[in-house]
């Protein structure tokens, strides 16, 4: 038998989404050479669709001089679209392993480009005012994005380990928008350059089989300029530093695990002149012990932050359409998260099994979106506050059956939720979601069927809705595996023949906002996967794949 000094594997994959206007490819490889293992991954996701946009109602409230309100409403109606996107991502890592340390530099390389995001229509508005008309929207953008990231692991002996992350950003957008109506033109381009730079080292003492002690120091510094040119000329520049120390003991024995960390967590910021600073503690509790071989219980709860993104503070002031503008906030504050969770396991045989969960959770002073009449020209203008909180309590159970010699999967996961929002968006909402899933396995094949519905949730989150109705989703797809080749083939929504994904709404004193989102994803598609897989030189274990990497936040105002 020859024996190689080398080895590994390398794999291509390929997804087309028919009626979707979708489709991605994927190329990866990994070699062992010696101490040294090197991995390579690449893939391109393109988009090109005609179904995609939104429709909108806009009420504005305007009050005149003698304490009367004047309200306007605004609709815009959707004729036609395009939108043409093209991902490129590529990654490499050179990794060194040996019995007292394991060193590996990891490169990646993101790149998007949306050459056409059009979208045409007729406005409708219920003042005279403004006289119906065409509209057109753009928005066209470049973004660039490459990254270096190290991992120097070392075992510096009695019980003690060290492990050093650095890592170092850049990030360049280049965004042109442009919308269009008989009633205005407005032209707002975009370049943005952005540096973040981090330090995260980790230290871990281990005193016997039992007791572990973990130290965790995080610095990051953020640099990121932006220049606004066409209807809007500014230049906002973000700097910020972060930092964050955390320290954690774990206690493991027989059927119990626990672990408990506690820090804090602060920032600088410096934007456009103006300068904020935040300070927070950190929190979080891991738990899991095990009666027998049957039943288990977890518990987990933790307290940590959302941070600001850059965009939601450019102080500079934009125009959205005829009669809205919109801004940031410089003083907007981190959003506070809780959260706590318990699971309970059950199996009572190599048949069934059976996991009950709830959980409870607060985002604290969130941010959200503030509309109010006293904009550029006495028009509306939306800013950001921090206000109320966003809370959410559910439990639910998830049912696993395998039947007929393990070949049939059966699994339901009905969820029950209870949802509020305190504040200026103060709503209270609950509703039941549900997946069911089943999967038939026969030789090499097997067949699996999906099925979700509709329901309404509150948003946590979102500077353009407080409630979102999600619509039904089900697919049934085949499959067939070798060992080398891997063929999947999948029928989406195959009876939706609309192109409705969500609609939503968002209801305030002086501004109403009503959505309804098109997506080619919602509408019937069929999905098909082919991939393949193949060895060369010494077996290598596989597992432990580099990533390609998506985009990082950016700082043009949403």
């Amino acid at each position: 038998m020859k024996h190689y000094n080398y080895g590994g594997y390398a794999k291509v994959s390929g997804t087309g989404n028919i009626m979707a206007g979708s489709g991605s490819g994927v190329a990866y490889a990994k070699m062992s050479y010696k101490r040294m293992t090197y991995d390579i991954s690449v893939n391109d996701k393109y988009t090109d669709r005609h179904h995609t946009g939104n429709e909108q109602t806009q009420v504005f409230r305007f009050p005149d001089n003698n304490g009367e309100i004047n309200e306007i409403t605004r609709s815009n109606l959707l004729d036609g679209s395009r939108f043409q996107h093209n991902q490129f991502g590529a990654s490499f890592r050179a990794k060194y392993t040996s019995d007292k340390a394991v060193i590996s530099n990891s490169f990646f390389f993101t790149a998007l480009n949306t050459p056409n995001s059009s979208y045409n229509g007729k406005l409708v508005f219920s003042s005279d005012a403004f006289g119906n008309s065409d509209y057109t929207n753009s928005l066209n953008s470049t973004y660039l994005y490459p990254r270096w990231r190290g991992n120097y692991y070392f075992d510096l002996g009695n019980g003690f380990k060290l492990n050093a992350i650095p890592s170092f950003f850049y990030q360049h957008t280049e965004s042109d928008r442009r919308y269009a109506s008989d009633n205005t033109d407005i032209r707002t381009d975009a370049t943005e350059d952005a540096v973040t730079g981090e330090l995260q080292i980790q230290l871990n003492k281990s005193f016997d089989r039992y007791h572990t002690l973990d130290v965790n120091i995080l610095g990051i510094y953020y640099n990121n300029r932006v220049k606004y040119t066409g209807n809007t000329v500014a230049t906002p520049e973000f700097n910020q530093f972060a930092y964050g120390g955390i320290v954690g003991y774990t206690f493991s024995k027989d059927s119990f695990y626990g672990q408990l960390s506690a820090g804090v967590a602060g920032e600088s910021n410096k934007i456009s002149g103006v300068r904020t600073n935040s300070f927070i503690p950190l929190v979080n509790l891991n738990t899991q012990y095990a009666f027998n071989q049957k039943n288990q219980i977890s518990l987990s709860a933790m307290l940590n932050i959302r941070p600001v993104e850059a965009s939601e503070k450019t102080p500079d002031i934009i125009q959205e359409n005829e009669l809205l503008y919109k801004t940031g906030n410089l003083h907007l504050k981190n959003v506070k998260v809780s959260k706590v969770t318990l699971d309970y396991t059950w199996l009572p045989n190599n048949k069934f099994s059976l996991s009950a969960f709830t959980g409870w959770s607060r985002d604290f002073n969130r941010i959200v979106p503030v509309f109010t009449p006293d904009g550029p020209d006495g028009l509306m203008i939306r800013t950001l506050e921090n206000d109320g909180y966003y809370q959410d309590f559910y439990f639910g159970t998830s049912l696993t059956a395998k039947l007929l010699n393990r070949s049939l999967v059966l699994r339901a996961t009905p969820q029950m939720w209870f949802e509020k929002i305190s504040g200026i968006y103060a709503d209270t909402n609950s509703y039941l979601s549900l997946s069911l899933n089943a999967t038939y396995y026969i030789g090499k094949f097997y067949v699996s069927a999906y099925y979700s519905p509709a329901f309404r949730e509150l948003v946590s989150q979102s500077l353009t809705a407080t409630s979102v109705k999600r619509k039904t989703h089900y697919q049934l797809k085949i499959g067939w595996s070798n060992g080398s080749w891997n063929f999947t083939a999948a029928a989406v929504n195959i009876f939706r023949r609309n192109w409705v994904a969500e609609t939503s709404r968002l209801e305030s004193k002086w501004f109403d906002q009503y959505t309804t989102e098109y997506s080619a994803s919602s509408h019937q598609f069929v999905s098909l996967t082919a991939s393949y897989t193949f060895g060369f030189g010494k077996k290598v274990r596989r597992g432990d794949e580099i990533q390609t990497m998506g985009a990082g936040s950016s700082a043009i105002m949403k």
